[in-house]
């Protein structure tokens, strides 16, 4: 509605000015052509009346000369106005004959009030006014100026504005497309920013659910981390409990200590700079401690902000879980997971390798696959979504994904490149 409301404002003001502009033109060009006819006429006639305004040879000589001007020039009529008392108009001549001017002498005293508003002796002025017909005219005048540069009265050229008016009228007949154009253009950006908002809007909806879906799994498998923790804390503490009541104070000592050991282990043992990425990798090595996984890390100290971090979360939680899955078929003396996580300036590189069983060669390229799993369904959940969602997020980002499966161990490698 802002938008709406700006653009209908912007448009108008685009029009208004349109026309003033129009119409300054119009008045300046009156003022140019009231210069003009100044320049065809007479001011010593004019000089002479003035030191003999009761001559009727010189006045009818100064109408005579207006005339003429009037005529060289082709305006409809010109007079001269001198200042009265409080700079009011007076009119000393014109270009009308005595009859006409008579029986029009209403029109005149009208144009002569509409000029009270305006005039000013000494300067450039132009009005627009209407008769009793309602037809425009404009009236320009400029000063009269005698040799020794002072002003000794002001010439005012009558013209009809009909002409004037139709020139407005075509000029914003002639702007309607421009006008039409503008008045599309931002209905089309307007339209553009609602589609793009609505996109954003579906995308940002799409990777919030994407985020709680990971996050979720990631928060389920940290809670069963705890549970078992607890577990094994309620243990620690009976035994501690019945140390002392044997009075076995030095070996409650020693098992103490062992635990503080133990407790120090589940701190991560590497700086890891992206803060998604580290809780990530903290909950993994706190399941791998408590599960007995031999859990080794290699993490570069960058920031990967040139990958969604949810996107990072995907590949390495679901390849993770896959290598928890698989280790965890081993006894414990057997059970290692190795997890590398390097950045170049050209690419970023994942590694996740674990001692398990193997991948037979028929089915690496199934492994992929939407809901394909070699391991059975739990509690009724299907199995087998996480790698389809690690290839999706790889393909996303123009990545490669390397599988090598032996009795030994299975190696997924992700390569993504990375534009500057």
């Amino acid at each position: 509605m802002l938008i709406v409301l700006l653009s209908s404002i912007n448009l108008y003001v685009t029009y208004a000015s349109t026309r003033k502009t129009i119409e300054l033109t119009i008045e300046n060009q009156g003022i140019s052509n009231a210069r003009a006819v100044l320049n065809q006429f007479n001011v010593h006639t004019y000089e002479a009346y003035l030191k003999d305004e009761n001559s009727p040879d010189k006045h009818q000589r100064l109408e005579e000369n207006l005339r003429k001007a009037k005529h060289d020039m082709g305006t409809k009529e010109v007079y001269i106005l001198k200042a009265a008392e409080n700079n009011q108009p007076k009119l000393v001549a014109d270009s009308i004959s005595a009859a006409i001017s008579m029986s029009n002498g209403g029109e005149y005293s009208n144009f002569l009030k509409e000029l009270k508003r305006e005039f000013t002796e000494n300067q450039p002025f132009s009005i627009r006014v209407n008769d009793h017909k309602k037809r425009t005219y404009v009236l320009a005048g400029v000063p009269i100026l005698n040799n020794s540069g002072e002003c000794i009265g002001s010439l005012v050229i009558e013209e009809y504005a009909g002409t004037a008016n139709n020139l407005v009228d075509n000029v914003i007949k002639s702007s309607f497309p421009f006008f039409l154009f503008s008045g599309l253009f931002v209905l089309f950006t307007f339209s553009i920013f609602l589609a793009y908002q609505l996109w954003l809007r579906r995308d940002v909806t799409s990777q919030v659910g994407d985020a709680e879906e990971t996050y979720q799994g990631e928060y389920q498998s940290m809670l069963q981390t705890m549970r078992s923790i607890r577990h094994d804390f309620i243990n620690h503490i009976q035994v501690i409990q019945g140390l002392l009541k044997l009075k076995r104070e030095d070996m409650a000592y020693e098992y103490v200590n062992s635990l503080t050991k133990e407790v120090e282990s589940m701190e991560l043992p590497q700086k890891v700079n992206h803060p998604a990425l580290y809780i990530l990798l903290q909950s993994k090595w706190v399941r791998a401690q408590n599960d007995k996984v031999d859990m080794h890390l290699l993490v570069d100290e960058d920031s990967f902000h040139k990958m969604k971090s949810i996107d990072i979360i995907k590949i390495l939680s679901n390849l993770i879980d896959n290598a928890f899955d698989a280790t965890m078929m081993l006894p414990e003396a057997e059970r290692f997971i190795s997890i590398e996580v390097k950045a170049v300036p050209s690419l970023y590189f994942f590694k996740v390798e674990n001692i398990g069983p193997r991948i037979p060669n028929e089915i690496k390229k199934e492994i992929f696959k939407v809901g394909f799993s070699t391991k059975e369904e739990r509690k009724g959940v299907p199995r087998g979504d996480g790698l389809s969602i690690v290839k999706h997020v790889v393909e996303r980002y123009g990545g490669t994904i390397e599988v090598d499966s032996n009795r030994n161990s299975t190696i997924f490698v992700i390569t993504i490149p990375m534009k500057s």
